[in-house]
């Protein structure tokens, strides 16, 4: 018969339990620590920096083709021209009236032919004007013709010479001064001529024949309208002459405004003109009637030289 098991006394057992748990306390506590990766230091943090806003590229705008811009032209220059002395050359007469250009006419009063000339001018187209005679420096070894003007003529007689003149020279629009250094620069002597042009609504050119004429501004007093002579085309009556004085009212119109050239029926200013004129309109020159000169506002007269008489 076998042997019956044999029981495990509690002492036993509790023995063994205890071994048993000092045994795993010591392995625990002799057991090397597990090392554990301490944390990477923290770098200081950066801005974040977002993108711009996404935009649509702006086209540059197109320039549209066009024209390209003219440079602009220099004004053109006006001028006037007036040709003294007429009514007893009848051949110089019938030449200047021939001409299509605006040159104007000025006619001497109470001779023979004065009323013919100036109907002939009028009917080419051209502007008369009374050539009035007035007293010069010298009178009279001086003498400026009939129908003049004198210091001495009182106010009254004045007024009547100059109608009386005017009548001689039918269809005249304004009158200059033949000779009259002595005259123009009386101020009761210009006052009477002027009584009566305004009366008639003409014009005065002031020939200006002595640096003390008064003439502009008794007209300028009496608001009529007038212009001032700028060049003497012949004081010196040779063709250099007269070229170098029509390329100096030329450059006067350019650089100082419209300007007034006074010329006489002589050879070499006639031919000049002639060969001249037609020049013009090449040369951004425009010749003008004296009356749209006297339209201009009136302004001091620039200085021009002084012809004898």
């Amino acid at each position: 018969m076998a042997d019956p098991p044999r029981r495990i006394s509690p002492a036993t057992a509790f023995f063994a339990f205890l071994a048993l748990a000092l045994g795993i306390a010591l392995y625990l506590k002799t057991r090397p620590a597990e090392r554990v990766p301490a944390p990477a230091p923290h770098a200081p943090r950066r801005a974040e920096r977002r993108p711009p806003p996404h935009r649509e590229p702006t086209a540059a705008p197109t320039a549209v083709p066009g024209p390209s811009p003219a440079a602009p032209s220099p004004a053109r220059a006006r001028i006037a021209i007036v040709i003294d002395d007429l009514g007893n050359d009848r051949e110089a007469l019938e030449r200047i009236a021939r001409w299509p250009y605006r040159v104007a006419g000025a006619v001497l009063p109470i001779l023979p032919d004065s009323g013919d000339a100036a109907r002939r001018l009028a009917s080419s187209g051209k502007e008369v004007l009374l050539h009035l005679p007035m007293e010069p420096d010298g009178y009279p070894r001086v003498k400026p013709g009939p129908g003049v003007v004198l210091r001495s003529d009182s106010d009254e007689r004045i007024e009547k010479t100059v109608a009386e003149d005017l009548d001689s020279v039918p269809g005249a629009v304004g009158v200059n001064n033949h000779m009259g250094s002595a005259a123009t620069a009386d101020p009761r002597v210009m006052r009477a001529v002027v009584r009566v042009l305004s009366e008639r609504g003409l014009f005065l050119l002031d020939s200006r024949t002595s640096e003390a004429t008064v003439a502009r501004r008794i007209a300028d007093e009496a608001s009529l309208p007038a212009v001032s002579r700028r060049v003497f085309l012949d004081a010196v009556e040779t063709p250099d002459g007269v070229e170098k004085a029509f390329r100096d009212l030329i450059r006067k119109a350019r650089t100082d405004g419209p300007a007034l050239a006074i010329g006489h029926p002589h050879p070499a200013t006639l031919a000049l003109l002639e060969r001249e004129l037609p020049r013009l309109a090449g040369e951004n020159v425009e010749l003008v009637t004296v009356t749209s000169l006297t339209r201009v506002a009136r302004a001091p007269t620039p200085k021009a030289r002084v012809a004898s008489n």
